[in-house]
């Protein structure tokens, strides 16, 4: 168990602190706003000091001195930065991650140096999100992509289609199909909960199925669209930090069109990128998006910093003929309302989570994925000790009598990826990419990977 102080009480601080009480850890939570914070006692079992994160005489109500990592996620850049420096100089806290959204902070050529403020690590939603809606961009069809071990491993979730060569039959007739591809499923998520499948299994139009491969591999994924045909044309709604970073990153790879509203960030967005047609205009305009062929674009972003903006505008696109839409949707009550009118609903509390609890959790997790459902988890995590010391090295899979919701996926060892089957034997400093399909399982498999005290 570890003593957790969490700084800000907003969407992501709030899941977070939750989900780390619900693990065993002693979590306390700090905020400024006395009704978040009773809010949030009546939701969970956590301890709440009110108050500005970095006030040392707060920090000292938290009993920063006796805690093992704080973790600041508050509105304020600025204020996560002087709480992680307030409990490094003064409490000497061994672990302080801070989340920076401003884009100032994170360029390398403006100097700044998170050591400088006592950050051991720097949480960037603004990044984390431009690669997430840029994975999806590369696996048209899928509405959740991620990756493990750099890359080497590719997790890809598909709505399937009533048309698609998959729907209506059995998982062991996948192969007939692509008989060269190995691809693992991990789950089929159906009537809102993962069901684990096996050969038998047939699949269902609207089932939200869990592939997992090798990249190269991935080209299955044309088989389960209405088109092989690859997204060209992409419109970003939005020039803010997001809409600014990931037109950056696929500008030199799609046709791409930006519109922003405000004409200083329009005008300051047009002169950082190359290619980009930037567009000075409502992102919910009629006439603009017909004037700009949205009938022709393949993908609509909407990325500001708004949600009832994001869900109109895509909404618009999508009814103007828009192939696909991407929204970003920060309530979670937003997410549910339109989750069937738009294509990709991407939470920015999601997937900054995913990062937090890979930081917050054992040093052997390496990356932690949430499941777009919510309700589950992907892990990437390294393998120590020997036959001696492990639960797991020198055993097969078979034999690790794992709970029900829990799956292996795969076995990275040395840059070669195996997928797992029943033979497979575990072995030291493997790379295990497992699926928790139930939260409460995550203790279980903490405690799998512990090794005994002879290791040390």
């Amino acid at each position: 168990m570890k003593k957790i102080i969490v700084f800000g009480g907003g969407q992501v601080g709030s899941s977070v602190a939750k989900i780390l009480s619900d693990d065993g850890n002693d979590i306390t939570l700090v905020d400024y706003d006395k009704e978040v914070l009773s809010d949030l006692q009546e939701k969970m079992d956590i301890k709440t000091v009110h108050g500005l994160a970095s006030y040392p005489s707060v920090q000292k109500i938290a009993d920063a001195e006796n805690c093992d990592m704080v973790i600041a996620v508050t509105g304020s850049d600025e204020v996560n930065m002087a709480a992680c420096h307030v409990a490094k100089s003064i409490y000497n806290v061994p672990k302080r991650i801070a989340r920076l959204r401003a884009n100032e902070y994170l360029r390398d050529e403006d100097g700044f140096d998170k050591t400088h403020f006592s950050i051991s690590e720097v949480i960037t939603p603004n990044i984390l999100i431009t690669d997430y809606v840029k994975n999806i961009l590369e696996h048209p069809g899928a509405f959740q992509t991620f990756q493990f071990s750099s890359g080497l491993v590719q997790v890809v979730a598909v709505t399937v289609l009533p048309e698609g060569p998959l729907s209506g039959k059995k998982l062991s007739e996948f192969r007939k199909h692509m008989p060269n591809v190995d691809v693992k499923v991990i789950s089929i998520y159906r009537d809102k909960k993962h069901n684990i499948p096996n050969g038998d299994t047939v699949v269902l139009p609207g089932d939200d199925v869990y592939f997992l491969a090798t990249e190269e591999n991935m080209r299955f994924m044309s088989e389960l669209r209405k088109t092989t045909e690859k997204p060209h044309n992409v419109m970003i709604a939005g020039g803010g930090r997001v809409g600014s970073a990931l037109a950056k990153k696929l500008e030199s790879i799609y046709n791409l069109k930006l519109i922003e509203k405000d004409k200083h960030v329009a005008k300051q967005v047009a002169q950082e990128l190359l290619s980009t047609v930037v567009l000075n205009n409502d992102i919910a305009d009629e006439s603009l998006l017909n004037n700009e062929n949205i009938s022709d674009v393949d993908y609509f972003c909407a990325v500001t910093n708004n949600d009832q903006m994001n869900i109109l505008s895509a909404k618009l696109a999508k009814d103007m003929g828009a192939k696909r839409t991407i929204a970003i949707v920060n309530k979670s009550s937003y997410r549910n309302l339109v989750s069937k009118e738009i294509d990709i609903v991407v939470s920015p509390e999601d997937v900054t989570i995913g990062s937090l609890l890979a930081s917050v959790r054992t040093s052997d997790i390496v990356n932690v994925h949430q499941l777009a459902t919510g309700d589950a988890e992907a892990m990437e995590i390294i393998v120590h000790g020997d036959a001696k010391t492990s639960k797991l090295v020198g055993k097969k899979i078979s034999e690790l009598n794992l709970p029900i919701d829990i799956v292996i996926g795969a076995i990275v060892r040395k840059e070669a990826v195996m997928l797992a089957n029943d033979d497979l034997i575990i072995e030291t400093d493997d790379h295990v990419i497992i699926f928790v399909l139930d939260k409460k399982d995550i203790s279980k498999v903490e405690k799998m990977f512990q090794v005994s005290v002879g290791f040390f």
